[in-house]
């Protein structure tokens, strides 16, 4: 078993080295342009590996890296080589080429030198076993065939002698240079080929094919039950392909004039993907590949010179001299594919295309602007002038507009002006002006420069100053301030996807300003989006700001939930040098400050080139899932990692390192931990040691919490390991207890003399209690006797109001009947003035037969209260009958009543109480109208039935108006109009309310609302 001898048992990077290596791999690393790739090599020479020979690399299951040297086995997790041999295990040989094993089920082999030790990777450890290997040959047909182990092979420099390769399905190769023998699991044959071949080596399977690789770049295929041939699609002059195949990984690779190409069967034919050209790899004495496509890295092991990392940078620097240094600011669109530069520079993604005469630029002020109007002519600032270069011409005539300031901002709106803020200066103040058809406009004047324009509408734009944002709107031309932005100094104005506003500013980071607030975020923990230069969004949700200190792409979706949470932690990933730059310091203050071209590449300007990329190309590198302890060291001693760990009492200092495979910039990893014994507990950020340590802790349980942020959803992944230090006697519980039980004793000595204290002073208050009981109950039983007797007194006025309407309902209704009768008599109808007398008496015994039923609904009103009907009816009905009723009465007084109802509106409000109050509204109305007019209308808003009477009759005092709107409020009746009372008082009832507006001698408008649904 693998046993840790000492605290440095495995050897890893000085810490000198942990805190220099990424800065090493910028300076030593080398990009080219035309492949854009960057590589490191590591070595023995100073101390990275212990050996700089490289047989073997394999990722195992948790990501990490595992390679074979000559001195021992290396792990690496992309910032740690930390080594297993003879100088720190119980190895007794430390030379090791393969490894073989499952990465899937998390077990490697590797034996040493004649294979007396076997070394198993399991867990992110290794272990070591005193176990002979078995031999690599078995007995075929009376030859010796190897177990193959990979290219290029390590167990025979013969490459005609017999190999055999086992396959995934169980069935078996045996190859010489004579013929192809497939066997089944059980060693039968299956088919057997002659087939002549120069060299064995040239052998490799991929899945359950086994392939030929001749030197022309042709090939022969060894399938089930066929075989076929094919040829590479690489370069047809391309000569005698290396081949290396990663046994464990089932990776195979081949070279070509020092071009990388992965070999994969697709539908049964075998492609190669072109990876990289890599100068240096013939040279180089490559004797193992790696290729790591989830992290985008490339591993070239040596025989000599140690490991190669080569990555794949998605960023691209381009300037017009790749051997000096130069600085660029805007820069605007000018093709799909291109941009152009104040001076006048046309690059792509690749290289200088061509320039404009646009003259040498001298000052900064006269590289930070530029614009485009809708004729494609290019708008430029030099000192003191805005020159106009014109598409007609080529661009080789321009108009010159001169002012007395230098141009600080220059852009063009959607209706091709040209705007232009001129900074201000001792003896001048920064001011706004327009060019629209070649005339200049001065639009306003400011104390602080202008250093941002931006449109949000065909109205608006916003302008973004050092002391706050304003906006101004073009057709007004009203210039608006906006409140609480005075601290801000503003860089940039972006409108995102959804015409949200976000500012980038000076020194304060950037702000979402959304419903006149302005939102802040979290800083990362550098400080280095403290002063960002520009936001740029992609088409996938992310944001992506240059800064001094590099690029930062962060999810906008999380942004916007931190806008409305204000809680949470948020992603930042940040991109360096190591990523495609050429310096880590990007450029703002600038408009444009930055392009998304139309062929998905975004440009950004730094002070060493202009950076392309292609947001849907980059693949960032985003922190794992899961965190692994790796070691426990206490006192200088090892122990073995567990979710539990065991202290001793009187132990110093315990370290606690985490294994945490992680292959991108450093800077993006952000592991925290906290030791939770109380609520004080804080979180504390993990350097690049990856090693937490605690001195003396008391004893007790301790949770120790350790989070890192996954990714750009902004979750964190924990680890949790509970701390253990064992207490001494008087520090145990059982001690504790004893103390406890003791004071405890004592307190309830004291709690027993109080209580009998209290007891007795509660036996005299339960004496009062209970003569003041016996009073209460007596009063309770007449208020019980007074409230039944109520009931029964209300019940019997109820009953005598009914009786008495049903006994007078029955003859009105016979008597309505037969004068109706007796009016519709011939005799009757052929004398006038009979039949006005007899019309009269119908029309009033109609309306005392209505007031009956009025009273009668009047009564049950208040037995049923707020109650809506089952079924909806017509309010324009309900109201046509009323007005019926009152037709002669209104005739005769020369009254015109109008039903402005919606004759569409069913409503469900209580029809009883309902029909009368519109009863006693139209009787009001009439009654205090003469040769007038009487008008109803309705309305809804909010579930609410807005019905109102108007009339031009004789109006109500302010005193009467007053008086029935604080009897709603207070019913106490007074001498007034009885109906109005009835009609509040019903509103009570169904909850409805009441509004009055009348002048003397003009008429009254009432409004009546009441829920209606």
């Amino acid at each position: 078993m693998f046993v840790c001898t000492n605290l440095i048992a495995q050897m890893t990077l000085s810490t000198t080295f942990r805190y220099c290596c990424f800065f090493l791999l910028l300076t030593v690393a080398k990009g080219f342009c035309q492949e854009n790739y960057a590589f490191r090599w590591y070595t023995a020479d100073n101390n990275e590996l212990p050996q700089s020979s490289i047989k073997a690399i394999v990722a195992d299951k948790y990501n990490f890296i595992w390679m074979t040297t000559e001195n021992g086995i290396v792990r690496y997790d992309g910032n740690t080589f930390t080594a297993y041999n003879s100088s720190n295990t119980n190895l007794q040989g430390s030379r090791f080429t393969d490894i073989f094993g499952s990465i899937q089920k998390d077990s490697l082999l590797c034996y040493n030198e004649g294979k007396k030790e076997l070394a198993l990777i399991t867990g992110r450890k290794v272990k070591i076993f005193n176990k002979k290997g078995p031999s690599a040959n078995i007995i075929w047909k009376g030859q010796h065939s190897y177990s193959h182990d990979g290219l290029p092979s390590y167990l025979s420099i013969d490459p005609t002698q017999q190999f055999c390769i086992k396959l995934p399905n169980g069935n078996t190769f045996f190859i010489n240079s004579e013929e192809v023998e497939l066997c089944n699991a059980k060693m039968k044959s299956i088919y057997k080929i002659a087939y002549k071949n120069v060299s064995v080596y040239n052998f490799f399977p991929i899945g359950n094919d086994l392939f030929y690789l001749k030197a022309d770049g042709s090939y022969d295929c060894f399938a089930q039950n066929k075989r076929f041939s094919g040829k590479l699609n690489i370069d047809p002059s391309a000569k005698n392909p290396k081949i290396y195949w990663n046994i464990t990984t089932k990776q195979i690779f081949i070279s070509v004039k020092n071009k990388i190409y992965r070999l994969k069967d697709e539908n049964g034919r075998l492609s190669a993907k072109f990876i990289v050209e890599f100068k240096d790899f013939e040279n180089s004495n490559i004797v193992s590949v790696f290729y790591d496509q989830a992290n985008q890295k490339l591993y070239l092991g040596s025989n000599t010179n140690g490991l190669c990392i080569i990555s794949f940078p998605a960023f691209k620097s381009v300037k017009k001299d790749p051997t000096k240094a130069e600085v660029y600011y805007a820069a605007q669109t000018f093709t799909d594919s291109t941009v152009v530069t104040p001076s006048g520079l046309i690059f792509n993604n690749k290289k200088l295309l061509d320039s404009l005469p646009f003259g040498k630029t001298v000052d900064l002020v006269e590289r930070i602007n530029i614009a485009e109007d809708d004729e494609k002519n290019i708008w430029i600032s030099r000192i003191l002038n805005i020159k106009c270069y014109l598409k007609s011409t080529n661009y080789k005539k321009h108009i010159n507009y001169k002012f007395n300031q230098n141009p600080k901002t220059l852009f063009k709106d959607n209706e091709n002006t040209i705007w232009i803020s001129l900074g201000n200066s001792e003896l001048t103040k920064a001011k706004l002006y327009s060019i629209k058809n070649g005339k200049i406009s001065l639009v306003a004047i400011f104390k602080n420069n202008i250093n941002f324009i931006a449109q949000y509408d065909d109205d608006t734009l916003y302008l973004g100053s050092e002391k706050g944002l304003f906006t101004f709107n073009k057709r007004s031309r009203k210039l608006s301030f906006i409140k609480k932005s005075e601290g801000i100094n503003v860089r940039s104005i972006f409108f995102d996807s959804e015409k949200k506003i976000w500012l980038t500013t000076y020194e304060k980071g950037f702000f979402l300003y959304e419903n006149n607030i302005f939102h802040s975020f979290p800083k990362d923990e550098d400080n280095y989006l403290s002063s960002s230069h520009a936001i740029v969004e992609d088409k996938n949700g992310f944001f992506w700001i240059p800064t001094n200190k590099g690029l930062f792409q962060i999810s906008r979706k999380t942004l916007l939930e931190y806008s409305k949470k204000k809680s949470g932690a948020i992603y930042f990933h940040q991109y360096n040098k190591s990523d495609g730059f050429l310096t880590n310091e990007f450029n703002g203050g600038c408009q444009p400050n930055s392009n998304f071209l139309k062929n998905n590449n975004i440009v950004l300007p730094s002070i060493n080139g202009l950076v392309f990329f292609n947001p849907n190309k980059v693949m960032p590198l985003l922190p794992g899932k899961q965190l692994y302890i790796d070691r426990v060291i206490v006192d200088q001693k090892a122990q073995q990692p567990n979710d539990t760990i065991v202290l001793p009492n009187s132990f110093q200092r315990v370290s606690i390192l985490i294994a945490y495979p992680y292959y991108g910039n450093p800077e993006n990893l952000h592991i925290e931990a906290k030791l939770e014994k109380n609520a004080n507990s804080r979180w504390e950020r993990i350097k690049n040691e990856r090693s937490i340590s605690f001195t003396t802790l008391p004893p007790g349980e301790y949770k120790l919490m350790i989070r890192s942020l996954s990714g750009f959803d902004s979750k964190y992944v924990y680890k949790k390991i509970l701390l253990k230090v064992p207490a001494k006697f008087y520090q145990t519980a059982w001690f504790t207890i004893l103390t406890y039980v003791l004071l405890i004793g004592f307190i309830i000595s004291l709690w027993y003399i109080r209580l009998y204290y209290i007891k007795r002073k509660n036996e005299k208050l339960k004496e009062v209690i209970d003569i003041k009981t016996k009073k209460l109950a007596t009063t309770v039983k007449k208020l019980q006797k007074t409230k039944s007797t109520l009931k029964q007194e209300i019940k019997q006025q109820e009953t005598l109001v009914k009786s008495i309407s049903h006994d007078i309902k029955s003859p009105l209704k016979f008597l309505t009947n037969s004068i109706t009768h007796l009016f519709e008599n011939e005799t009757i109808q052929e004398d006038a003035q009979l039949k006005k007398h007899v019309g009269t008496i119908k029309m009033s015994t109609t309306q005392l037969y209505e007031y009956v039923e009025n009273l009668i609904k009047y009564s049950s009103i208040f037995i049923e209260g707020k109650k809506l009907e089952d079924d909806c009816y017509s309010l324009y009905n309900l109201i046509e009958e009323k007005i019926d009723i009152f037709e002669k009465i209104a005739e005769a007084e020369n009254i015109e009543v109008i039903n402005s109802v919606d004759p569409k509106l069913r409503i469900r409000t209580n029809k009883k109480a309902l029909s009368i109050i519109i009863h006693n509204l139209v009787d009001n109305a009439i009654k205090n109208t003469q040769n007038g007019r009487v008008e109803l209308f309705s309305g809804t808003k909010d579930n609410i039935l807005l019905l109102t009477i108007i009339d031009n009759g004789k109006g109500m005092s302010k005193e009467l108006i007053q008086y029935y709107l604080d009897f709603y409020k207070n019913p106490i009746v007074k001498n007034y109009h009885l109906g109005l009372h009835m009609i509040i008082e019903l509103l009570l009832i169904i909850q409805g309310n009441i509004n009055i507006t009348s002048t003397e001698g003009k008429g009254t408008a009432i409004e009546i609302m009441v829920e209606y649904d």
